[in-house]
């Protein structure tokens, strides 16, 4: 475990401060430098792969890939500081994985899924989850691989703000500059050149990512492409389905987007959207102890009986609904991206439809002055295409390292 120096710093100041107290009547409040976005809090070493373990894990997939592992791999576990819904700094983690040798190496960023249950999270999990697996094969394919948890999951014991933007990219880019820290702490060479991806909510952080990197983070990162997998990009429309749905097979999604949006945003109250007796229900479901199976079990598939319809038809029929214009300003199709981007999706998902990405590719193709591609997969449900689509993306980055 690894305590970052700040903290000696911190305790000299405070140390020399009760010492000097004895000598003055009247003593000054010690000033404590504040952490700053991406300084990391702990590193621990979690565990090493061998490439005959990737490539087991890879065979195991089922999946044909061009992709070979090349390097054994290390995992760290790293803590950081990011900023909350408020922009006062808060604690967040992920899952750091390097190749075992020596070499300047660009940076990778995977964005995982929905996840509810904070132990689910890449640095609770490693490579025996199929996220950690990715970022394993990364590594060993030599990418310096970085997994954010996310706010809300892992060490972040917050409300996770699910398809909120801001949000999701601050936390992923504090992580990028965490596992730069931990890098330039412990003599690893690496390139700025980035590449970044993610699956389902994950291809939606990718997209965030992508957004806030170019507008903001230029100087400190060569994003050379991205690769949004199967995301919800435009929220406002998703949400529309899903409001509007009569039977939905995973009601914890829904139910987890307007749980978030009424925690971090004063435009809805839970009493209003969700009936008994699954509204007294909701805070506990979402706690963070419980897994989207567990929660799916717990409501139920029909949209009528789990949602106020009085709430439906407000929010169907009033195109400026508070709660319809917090989703719009989470919503990323208005940008220029400026990097490569392709957007993978499977035909046949039946979670986030195929549509999402179809109208985001012809919306972004006509505002961006870099390529955008649409790559649909025609078969795989949203789940079962993940493996496959995730290996092609990769695929794609080993091509342009």
């Amino acid at each position: 475990m690894k305590i970052n120096k700040i903290y000696y710093f911190v305790l000299f100041i405070t140390i020399g401060s009760v010492l000097f107290s004895c000598k003055k009547e009247e003593t000054e409040e010690p000033i404590i430098p504040q952490l700053q976005r991406g300084d990391l809090i702990l590193a621990t070493k979690i565990s090493e792969l061998t490439t005959s373990a990737i490539n087991i894990g890879l065979l195991t997939s089922g999946t044909n890939t061009t992709l070979v592992p090349e390097y054994d791999i290390e995992m760290i576990k790293l803590t950081y500081s990011t900023i909350d819904g408020d922009g006062e700094p808060t604690t967040a983690s992920g899952a750091l994985f390097l190749p075992k040798t020596t070499g300047s190496f660009p940076l990778l960023s995977y964005h995982h899924g929905t996840l509810i249950k904070r132990s689910n999270a890449p640095s609770a999990m490693g490579s025996s989850s199929i996220e950690g697996m990715v970022g394993a094969l990364g590594a060993s394919l030599g990418f310096i691989s970085c997994l954010p948890d996310y706010l809300g999951l892992g060490v972040s014991e917050l409300v996770h703000p699910y398809l909120q933007s801001e949000l999701g990219a601050s936390a992923s880019i504090d992580m990028l500059l965490a596992a730069k820290n931990y890098c330039n702490e412990n003599a690893i060479s690496f390139t700025n050149d980035l590449y970044i991806c993610g699956y389902s909510e994950g291809g939606y952080v990718t997209m965030s990512t992508h957004k806030k990197l170019e507008a903001s983070y230029s100087s400190q990162f060569n994003l050379k492409a991205s690769a949004p997998m199967a995301g919800p990009y435009d929220v406002e429309a998703t949400a529309d389905g899903l409001i509007s749905i009569g039977t939905y097979s995973s009601p914890a999604l829904i139910g987890f987007l307007l749980y978030s949006y009424s925690e971090y945003y004063d435009v809805v109250n839970l009493s209003d959207v969700f009936k008994e007796p699954y509204l007294t229900q909701i805070p506990t479901l979402f706690d963070g102890t419980k897994d989207l199976a567990t929660i799916n079990a717990s409501l139920t598939t029909d949209m009528t009986a789990l949602l106020n319809q009085t709430f439906v038809n407000d929010f169907n029929t009033n195109s400026s609904h508070s709660l319809r214009l917090a989703f719009r300003n989470n919503s990323l199709l208005n940008w220029n991206p400026k990097s490569p981007i392709r957007l993978y999706h499977s035909m046949e998902d039946e979670i986030v439809p195929y549509a999402i990405s179809q109208n985001a590719f012809e919306v972004l193709s006509a505002n961006s002055t870099s390529t955008v591609e649409l790559i649909p997969s025609p078969t795989g449900t949203h789940v079962g295409a993940a493996v496959p689509i995730v290996l092609d993306a990769l695929e794609w980055f080993e091509s342009l390292k």
